[in-house]
């Protein structure tokens, strides 16, 4: 099976054989013999996304990029929820708390950067977890995991 297509006398034609599919591309020039090149998809996708400036299909729809997506969305909210609990919660009165805030706050904002990028589709909004705060006291240290690994 063979699909033919001329643009700006240009031929693409996708080929398939043995080996696979290619795509075929021919220029007439003239009356000399039509300048041929045969390419695998992926290199005619790659020279589109270098030189005409696309973006790689699929690149945010995989399943790793969700899951990091998912995962810093995560990060940024605990991160925001621990600022707010030290600026407005703390006692600052019996406490210094400035080596912490500016800790929290540095934190924060790069949690915030590494979501800045990231689309605000609501498709994939319904995927962020909706964390609660963990208890103010766990029974131990593993379970205070358990809890993070399942927000995760």
């Amino acid at each position: 099976m063979t699909i033919k297509e001329t643009f700006h006398e240009v031929t693409a034609e996708l080929l398939t054989d043995e080996c696979g599919k290619s795509v075929l591309l021919t220029q007439q020039f003239g009356v000399d013999e039509p300048s041929e090149v045969l390419l695998h998809p992926l290199q005619l996708r790659h020279f589109a996304e270098r030189f005409a400036g696309m973006e790689p299909v699929g690149w945010m729809s995989s399943e790793p990029v969700k899951t990091l997506a998912r995962r810093l969305r995560t990060l940024a909210f605990h991160t925001d929820f621990l600022y707010d609990y030290i600026k407005n919660h703390s006692d600052h009165k019996h406490a210094d708390l400035t080596f912490e805030l500016t800790r929290v706050t540095a934190l924060s904002e790069m949690a915030d950067e590494f979501c800045a990028d990231l689309p605000e589709d609501p498709s994939e909004m319904d995927d962020v977890p909706n964390p609660q705060p963990a208890p103010a006291k766990s029974a131990s240290k593993g379970a205070a995991t358990a809890v993070q690994a399942a927000l995760i």
